[in-house]
């Protein structure tokens, strides 16, 4: 996500929590309430299988081991289809713009902004299949005049603060909106060390702020905010690999850009107070929650979302006792059950992973916009211990 998204995310949000609504106020037993100072904070758990994937014969789209993209005009398919799909898609790798091929006896893929490869001799780590180098590797036949830019000489070491970081490595620093994306899009693992600075480029009639990754170039313009330049087919055509579209076999399916092609919904386990947003059978992202106290436990089973409210005002309980509450701005609010039960953002709690709401599933701010994103009227979300 550009920085001008999360900046626009933000601002919404803040508007969002300034409306008081003239709509329904509701009085569902679901409805949330009190604080959460006695809470534990439990750690984030990064990656999550579901252990009852399919609950009450529920079973999302069966993901496809191949498709192919007829607008890209090319084919995508297995292990590299679900590292595609898992870390970003359109966003973080652009379309495939090669089929598979075999390079230097390695499995790779040509994609308009980065290199996936296979890598079996690291089977069961995360480098696995991992990024190719090409940011190293275009600067490499770069011509002399691009080689001599001052951007690419190393520069002495500075101290290390929370505006700059220096790397050792490559003796390039990284601040500002680059650092901001680099840190949040994927870091070490998706981008590499830098190996320039921060430099100006022409980009067709815009010149725009760039810097240079071992795996990525980054371009930053106020128009757009921070994104990835595109720089696979330049990386192709420097190995001399066809980017030519193939024909289309019949036999799999054929998709668009546009086209949704597995079902999104969400898996929510109450052992674990992990919420998995799935996209067919694969995991995307997994988050903490917070779910329904002892006598309010967050109903088990698979529902489907049928009513969503970007800021609702939930009221419930009798004025005096210990359930009773009022709570304006609940932003993102998503019902499953014609009890009231929904997810939503908690902007009353600091922190997740434990029994508190009267069986709402509880999200951070971030973590409920994703949801809102994510999801939408008809998605399942299916609850189990």
């Amino acid at each position: 996500m550009s920085l001008l998204a999360k900046q626009y995310r933000w601002l919404l949000a803040f508007a969002l929590m300034l409306i008081i609504t003239n709509g329904i106020s509701t009085t569902f037993a679901a409805s949330e309430t009190g604080s959460n100072t006695s809470a534990p904070i439990v750690n984030q758990v990064k990656s999550f299988v579901p252990t009852i994937p399919y609950a009450n014969n529920f079973s999302p789209t069966p993901n496809p081991d191949k498709i192919y993209f007829s607008d890209c005009g090319h084919y995508l398919s297995y292990g590299f289809l679900r590292f595609w799909q898992m870390n970003g898609k359109f966003d973080s790798f652009g379309c495939p713009v090669t089929d598979e091929l075999t390079e230097n006896g390695r499995t790779v893929q040509y994609f308009q902004k980065a290199r996936m490869e296979y890598h079996p001799d690291l089977a069961g780590t995360q480098w696995e299949t991992s990024l190719g180098l090409l940011g190293t590797e275009l600067y490499s036949v770069a011509s002399p005049e691009e080689r001599a830019n001052p951007a690419y000489q190393p520069i002495a070491a500075l101290p290390n603060g929370d505006s700059r970081v220096y790397f050792e490595a490559t003796k390039h620093s990284l601040g500002g909106g680059f650092q901001q994306f680099w840190n949040t899009q994927g870091g070490l693992y998706f981008f590499g060390y830098p190996i320039s600075e921060e430099y100006p480029l022409l980009v067709g009639d815009t010149w725009v702020a760039a810097q240079d990754f071992e795996r990525a170039r980054l371009l930053f313009h106020p128009s757009f905010g921070v994104k990835l330049a595109e720089l696979g087919p330049l990386a192709a055509a420097a190995r001399k690999v066809s980017t030519q579209a193939s024909g289309l076999d019949p036999s799999v399916m054929s998709v668009t850009k546009d086209t949704r092609i597995w079902e999104h919904w969400v898996d929510v386990n109450l052992t674990t107070f992990n919420a998995t947003f799935m996209e067919g059978d694969t995991p995307i992202k997994t988050i903490l929650v917070v779910s329904g106290k002892p006598g309010h436990e967050t109903p088990v089973g698979t529902f489907a979302i049928f009513s969503r409210i970007p800021n609702e005002h939930m009221k419930g309980g009798d004025i005096g006792t210990e359930d009773y509450y009022d709570l304006y701005n609940v932003l993102y609010t998503q019902y499953f059950t014609s009890e009231g039960h929904a997810l939503h953002y908690a902007w009353w709690r600091s922190s997740f992973g434990y029994q508190a709401s009267h069986g709402c599933v509880n999200m951070g701010l971030d973590e409920s916009f994703y949801a809102w994103n994510f999801l939408s009227i008809g998605s399942h979300v299916n609850i189990h211990y």
